[in-house]
Parts: structure tokens; sequence; C-alpha cells
């Protein structure tokens, strides 16, 4: 290995932690992936110069991970140093940064921001409320926080401090943009300093932004709600902030109950997480390139948007994961599931592989152009992708009536073009069918494919007491939805 954390090369350190990767860089020093040759368990090591920071300041890091026991913050395994670095040897935690994730989506939605906004107010609760002496995180930011299959993890603790000390900082340390203006003078530190970072990271999930002079404001229900919160917290002077983290929380959860009433009063199928105990969607396309993966896909990101804990699992055994993880480095986890672009994937495994179970609410499979067979596997509700091209409607309408009408099953048109829609074949009996138009980045949805999504999702209501499927309304269609029965051209 290179000095200052170059190429990596067939570096074994401390005769037991293979090295693999980089895993990020950043101002105090270089974290790689390294595997533990014995255990067979990946671990994180963080890289420090002895040249940046004192072997005692790079203790302090360790004994205050050290003393906190959650899901949320990393366990620390070892410290080690030879001649020119220092090691913390700390626990792998798989996931996407906050700021990867807004960084691929531009930004989250409202129910995506309070979600996560919660998390993050419990952790930092739990970092305050530490006995006997309080810890300020003090760098709350973006890059710091992780997503792990839908739970916030913190990590880089090295600003990190106990309430007591706070007052004796020589150096103050902080990210631009989400530091609160006491880090910029000599004025103490206290709770409510964090509480400051707590806003701006909302203010970035839901904007794509750091808060400026100004920060966002809004105009109905619940975005006033969360907007009010968020300029709480990004007060300057501390008295007028929210002064703990567990009123932030408080005042998130109202918010994320203001989002569910609104969700039903719009009869939205699902509208939160509350509703959902599990549910199963399984996606088939009627033929090649009807773009069932697309919509499938689509679909995820759309469930997850919109606050809800959804998986996407490659059932057509094509290899697409894979070859998709490969593309970004993206590793699997115990249960199998790789984090490609902020989008939770399940590849395809032989039936010899035991995985352990995920914690997704939502499964949405993938089965390719096994239309034929897709519907004889137990699911909650059943989407036939159909081309919308006049060379794609013979395959389309064999699909059609090889499926017949089935509860739970709806055809989606794919890409469709306005001057055909009159003629496009339609589905057998009652089945709903959907127009939806062409959306390049499946990962982030145009509003109006998101309005298509919401009008499929419409159809299928969970019951309080067990994930069991209705039927709502077919009255319920929007703008770019429509109910086909076999005229114009149907069958």
């Amino acid at each position: 290995m290179q000095k200052g954390g170059g190429e990596i090369g067939d570096t074994t350190l401390f005769g037991k932690y293979q090295l693999c990767r980089v895993l990020g860089r950043g101002r105090s020093g270089t974290v790689f992936l390294a595997k533990h040759k014995d255990l067979e368990e990946y671990r994180a090591i963080k890289q420090v110069p002895k040249t940046c920071v004192d072997y005692v300041q790079f203790r302090k890091e360790a004994l205050i991970l050290k003393s906190i026991r959650h899901p949320g913050i990393p366990i620390v395994y070892d410290l080690e140093e030879d001649e020119q670095y220092s090691y913390l040897i700390e626990e792998f935690l798989e996931g996407d940064s906050l700021y990867a994730l807004v960084s691929c989506m531009g930004h989250f939605s409202r129910a995506m921001t309070v979600r996560y906004g919660i998390q993050i107010c419990h952790l930092v609760r739990i970092l305050h409320s530490a006995r006997p002496n309080p810890i300020l995180y003090l760098d709350l930011q973006p890059k710091n926080l992780l997503v792990c299959h839908d739970t916030v993890k913190l990590i880089d603790f090295d600003h990190s401090v106990h309430l007591k000390e706070a007052g004796q900082l020589t150096l103050r340390y902080g990210t631009a943009g989400c530091a609160a203006p006491e880090q910029y003078t000599g004025e103490i530190l206290d709770e409510r300093t964090d509480i400051y970072a707590i806003g701006a990271v909302l203010h970035y999930m839901l904007t794509g932004e750091y808060p400026g002079e100004k920060t966002v404001r809004f105009k109905n229900g619940s975005d006033r709600s969360l907007g009010r919160i968020i300029r709480t917290c990004l007060q300057k002077d501390k008295d007028r902030r929210y002064q703990s983290a567990e009123q932030v929380c408080e005042a998130l959860s109202k918010v994320q109950r203001q989002i569910l009433r609104e969700g039903k009063k719009k009869k939205q199928g699902i509208s939160g997480e509350d509703q959902i105990s599990s549910l199963t969607i399984a996606v088939a396309g009627a033929g090649h390139g009807a773009g069932a993966t697309h919509i499938a896909i689509g679909l995820t990101a759309h469930l997850r948007w919109s606050g809800i804990s959804a998986v996407y699992e490659e059932k057509n055994g094509a290899g697409s994961v894979r070859q998709f993880a490969s593309c970004v480095k993206a590793e699997t986890d115990g249960c199998g599931i790789c984090m490609v672009c902020g989008l939770p994937m399940l590849p395809s495994y032989g039936p010899a592989v035991s995985l352990e179970r995920h914690p997704y609410q939502v499964v949405v499979q993938d089965w390719g152009v096994g239309w034929q067979t897709f519907m004889q596997e137990p699911a909650d509700g059943y989407l036939l992708v159909c081309g919308a091209k006049p060379w794609e409607w013979e395959i389309t309408r064999a699909a059609v009536q090889g499926l017949g009408v089935h509860p739970g099953l709806a055809v989606i048109y794919n890409h469709f073009c306005g001057q055909i829609y009159n003629r496009l074949p339609g589905p057998a009996g009652e089945t709903p069918c959907f127009l939806i138009p062409y959306c390049s980045n499946p990962l982030v949805s145009t509003k109006k494919v998101r309005k298509v999504y919401d009008a499929v999702l419409r159809m299928w209501a969970v019951e309080p007491t067990g994930g069991i499927l209705r039927r709502l309304s077919e009255k319920a269609e929007s703008f770019a939805a429509r109910i086909f029965r076999g005229k114009n051209g149907g069958l």
C-alpha cells in the first residue's frame, strides 16, 4: 500500500486484515474496507496519519464509540498503530450515504425526509442522553449518515466530544452548510448545536441543497409543517431552536401522521408503512422489450419515494442485478441484497442458497417475459407490462388473452403514444389497464409517471389484520391512467 492511502495492492494489516478497497477519504484520514482473514468478516479500518492527529485524540474517538451500544452506531473492535499511522478497526456498515442517495435522486419526498429524519433524531438523542457524560456529535451531515436496509446509521465520530469538554475546544470543525453559527465563534457549544445540523440535513434531504440565508418555504398541509420544523432547527439564536432532539422527533412524528391522513383523504391504497405488514407485487412483460424490468425498478423506486420500505427482486434469472452491482462496486449483504444507486436489489439465487430474512415490507418481483408462469407463484398483485407500439400488439393480445381475468391483475402499456391509444388492444373483461409515458431513468420518475404508479397502487389496499388485498373502486383514475374494456381495437 502506498503512503497516504493510494493503491492498495495485496496488503494485509497486522497479519489478519486483507484490504479490499477504499471506502472514503476525509479531512483526517482514509477509510478502507478490509476482510478479517480468520473470521471471514468485513471490517472498516480508519487510517489516520500521526502527523494529523495525536494518539490521545484518536483514542478519544474509540472510547466514545465504545461507550455506546446501538444498532445505528458502529462497534469498535480494536485500535492499532505503526510508525506512520493509527488505525481504528470498526464494524463495517453496509449502505449508501444520504449524500449519495440525494445525488442520485435529486431530493427526497416529504415521506422519505420525515421517515429518515425521525431516525436521525433517535440517534442524536442516544448521544445526548449518554450517561454519565452526554456526547455532542458536532459534524452531523449527509456524508456521515448511511442508509442500511432503510435504517439510518451514524459514522465518523472524529469530532465528537463529551458535553463537559465542549467549552474547552481550541479548534472547531464542521461541514459548511450544516455547522451551526456558534461553531464559527467562541460561543459555548451544547446539544442545540446538533439540533441546527438536524435542520440542515432535513433541508438537504427535502430540497437537494444546503440551507442558505433563506430556507425553503411551502404552501400547504404537511409541507408547511415540515418547513416550520426546519426553520425552527435553523434559528441562529440557540434559545429559539428546539431544545432537544426528542422535541424535533415529536414534531416530525406529527407530520408523519399528517401525511398519512392526507393520503387517506386522497384514497391512496398505499400511503404509509403503518398500513402494510407485507406485500408482494409480481411484474412480467408480454414480450422482449416491453419494459418489465424498467417498470419493476421504477415501481420499487416510487414506493421508496413514497416513504414505503420496498425491495426489487430479480426472478427472471437474467443476472442483470449482479452486472449492475458490479458496475457501481456494490457489495451484497447477509440478506443477499445489494444497494444499487440507493435501491435495494435482490439478485437471482439458486434453490440451494439460504439467505437471512430481509426487513423490507414490499417486494416487487421482476419475472421478465415469463408471463405464462408468473401468476403461478403466490403474490398480492400482478402487473402485465405490454408494449404500446403497433408491432407489439399481437404479442400483447396473446398475453392478455392467455392470462384472462384474475383478481389483482392489471395491464400497463409502457411508452404509450397519445396518437394511437384509442387503437391499443385492451384487456380481457374487467381487467384494469393503465398507460404510462416514457421515462428514461426508472430510478427518478417524472411527475406524470408517479401519477400512473399511484393509480396502479390504488387498486391494492392492505387490510389492517393481515396484508390481504382488496380491490378498490375502478373510479380511482388519474389523467394518465384509463380503463379499457375491449373496444376501439380491443380484444
